[in-house]
């Protein structure tokens, strides 16, 4: 079987989709070695070790929707492939091949006022496509199946709910490390309350903003570090909201730093009102970081047992959650211990042997 693998999000930082994809891909080469995969990135991607994974670059001029109905369309039709594996949420317009897609939210759909009017229109159009043309469908929780169902009225035959994993690589630090990384990042001796993640108005930062400085009355050396772009709609000036001095603004860490950052967290601060999944959470908990999150769409799904959760999107409830895990070292014990549990079913390999189970299905059944 020849497989056409539309990478576009693949690169370097390896965030959100791009983090999916550099996961899955090599586990699913390694069960399927009969299976060629050709891989089409707009930049060079990760170094693919297995002979049956080939990167092809195709630079991008014109954002994803021209790249993939331009240089990666006409790439798909000189492969001539057997089936289109796509991570990004869509297809081209015109895919006569059979086709696997990832559908990590639908907030086109569901929200589209968090978006500019235009661009909600027409990708909200291109998605609506891509989710009926494509063969099956892969979402990373039931709150996501049930919202696909909602919202297009798609056969429930043709959605497979397939958990994401958390990397080896996320685990507790070992504290000298983490003093030094601290340090290195300027931030000392100083206890940390952590968020990272792109920023959009659904994730609440200036709540989060306030109720740290509500609890620097008690801890005056408490610090927020917030990771990630400003992709509010409408624009908000997240510059001034974080420009206190006892206030750390990254737009991106290194892969290698990513570890450190969660292990020096008190608490990691994830105020969500929607997330297909939620993946920075997971990876925080894996370094011993408690999650304070809302209990929304699909978190309180994958976090079952394993954060704190805040029910109402007040200063006054943020606030008592993040005291809580401050102060309870035996809440905070138990959430870990219940990660630890349940740790197995977040596990790439796992996700991968779903996702070739699909491809199966779908040559062999030729749904």
């Amino acid at each position: 079987m020849r497989i056409v693998v539309d990478g576009y999000e693949l690169g370097p930082q390896g965030a959100g989709v791009g983090r999916v994809a550099k996961n899955i891909l090599p586990a699913l080469a390694s069960r399927l070695e009969e299976t060629r995969f050709f891989v089409l990135t707009r930049e060079i991607a990760l170094p693919f070790s297995r002979q049956n994974i080939q990167q092809m670059v195709l630079p991008s001029r014109g954002g994803y929707f021209r790249w993939q109905n331009g240089p990666f369309w006409r790439a798909c039709q000189q492969l001539d492939p057997d089936l289109i594996l796509a991570f990004n949420y869509t297809l081209p317009l015109l895919c006569p091949w059979p086709s696997l897609l990832f559908v990590h939210d639908i907030s086109l759909l569901s929200h589209p006022e968090w978006f500019p009017p235009r661009t909600a229109k027409w990708r909200g159009f291109v998605l609506r496509y891509s989710l009926r043309r494509a063969n099956l469908l892969i979402v990373p929780s039931q709150a996501t199946a049930e919202e696909v169902d909602r919202h297009l009225k798609i056969k429930r035959n043709k959605l497979r709910i397939i958990y994401y994993g958390v990397e080896d690589k996320f685990d507790r630090a070992p504290p000298e490390a983490v003093r030094r990384w601290k340090e290195a990042r300027g931030l000392g001796s100083r206890r940390v309350i952590g968020f990272l993640g792109s920023i959009f108005r659904r994730r609440h930062l200036p709540l989060l903003v306030t109720a740290v400085n509500n609890l620097r009355q008690e801890w005056p050396d408490l610090f927020l570090y917030v990771v990630g772009q400003n992709r509010t709609y409408p624009p908000e000036d997240i510059a001034s909201l974080l420009s206190q001095d006892w206030v750390r603004w990254d737009e991106f860490l290194p892969e290698t730093e990513l570890p450190f950052f969660y292990s020096a967290c008190e608490a990691f601060a994830y105020l969500s009102e929607y997330e297909g999944f939620g993946l920075p959470p997971l990876e925080a908990l894996a370094c011993g970081s408690i999650p304070v999150v809302l209990k929304r769409s699909s978190l309180g799904e994958i976090l079952q047992g394993m954060a704190e959760f805040v029910e109402e999107t007040t200063v006054e409830a943020v606030t008592k959650a993040l005291t809580r895990i401050m102060t309870d070292e035996a809440r905070g014990n138990e959430i870990r211990k219940n990660f630890e549990i349940r740790r197995e079913i977040f596990s790439w390999p796992q996700a991968a042997t779903k996702v070739a189970d699909c491809l199966r299905e779908i040559k062999y059944k030729k749904l």
